[in-house]
């Protein structure tokens, strides 16, 4: 559901940016999401006039809502980083807890979707469905290779770059066993690629009913007279929360695939990862854990001061 994802947590992703970004990058992200999700459907002037200040507020309610929780998050993770009783169970308690924060963003994000959707054009959906086939490919050709070796090395590289930005310098041992924990993954490119699939046909399929109940709402007022206006707007109402329940049906889909195999893949993987950082962590020397402690406060004191504007 790239659209609404992409809506949804762009303000997210630009707040845990690299540092020397983060205050430019969020200050701006409201335009910054405007600028992403044009890409996908050239929007507008009347449509961008309409998401600019819904995404202003949606900004400021997470500029006031979201940052605090993610300050108090990273600390914990700070606390827990500076001993050596780190496990994988408190590590995926911890990526469970953003994904909640992600999701309350994406709820948060309903109404612009409801406002937006209407007015999206069959030119605009056929872009649309053009780009996440395109991005989707894109992530085929990153991700999945046909040989094991070569998927090996993929993950092996961004692995490791994310451990020594974490750590700093390490060891050939803490390297060694960075790739023997990636080796033991059961790693099936496949069953993603059927999940991004299955997600971008149910956000085009989620746009086009927001569409459509909007038109058939439309006739109906049409066809109605003044003495129905109270039941109009009871229908209005109702109506706006049918297509409210319609898109959060679809936020639940991503937080959990209907795809039973999908999700406990997905799953198994995050379980592996946890545990596997958990124990990287077990290895690490002193000066190791005090970078992980400043490169956690960098994120810290940045986040705090986009508190205030």
């Amino acid at each position: 559901m790239h659209f609404i994802k992409f809506l949804s947590i762009t303000l997210f992703c630009y707040s845990i940016a690299s540092c020397s970004f983060i205050k430019t990058s969020y200050n701006n992200a409201p335009k910054l999401t405007i600028w992403w999700l044009n890409d996908y459907f050239n929007f507008t002037p009347a449509q961008i006039h309409t998401l600019e200040p819904a995404l202003n507020n949606l900004h400021n309610w997470h500029r006031q809502q979201q940052l605090p929780e993610m300050i108090t998050l990273l600390k914990t993770m700070q606390t827990a980083f500076a001993g050596n009783n780190v496990t994988g169970d408190a590590l995926c308690v911890q990526v469970q807890a953003f994904k909640t924060s992600i999701y309350a963003l994406q709820t948060e994000s309903i109404p612009i979707i409801l406002e937006i959707a209407p007015t999206l054009t069959d030119k605009q959906m056929s872009r649309f469905q053009s780009k996440l086939d395109k991005r989707t490919q894109k992530w085929k050709s990153q991700w999945w290779q046909e040989l094991k070796k070569d998927q090996l090395s993929a993950r092996l590289d961004k692995a490791e770059d994310f451990a020594e930005k974490v750590y700093g310098n390490l060891s050939e041992q803490q390297l060694m066993y960075i790739k023997q924990r990636l080796t033991q993954e059961n790693i099936n490119p496949s069953i993603s690629y059927s999940e991004i699939i299955r997600r971008n046909e149910d956000a085009f399929e989620i746009l086009n009913a927001l569409r459509n109940v909007n038109v058939n709402n439309d006739n109906a007022r049409n066809n109605e007279n003044v003495s129905n206006k109270v039941v109009s707007e009871q229908n209005t109402e109702q109506l706006t929360k049918i297509k409210s329940k319609l898109v959060q049906a679809g936020f639940d889909r991503i937080q959990k695939s209907p795809d039973l195999a999908y999700q406990k893949y997905a799953n198994d993987l995050a379980k592996h990862g946890c545990e596997t950082i958990a124990s990287l962590h077990a290895t690490t020397g002193a000066e190791q854990k005090l970078h992980a402690k400043k490169w956690l406060d960098d994120y810290i004191v940045q986040l705090t001061a986009l508190q205030i504007k």
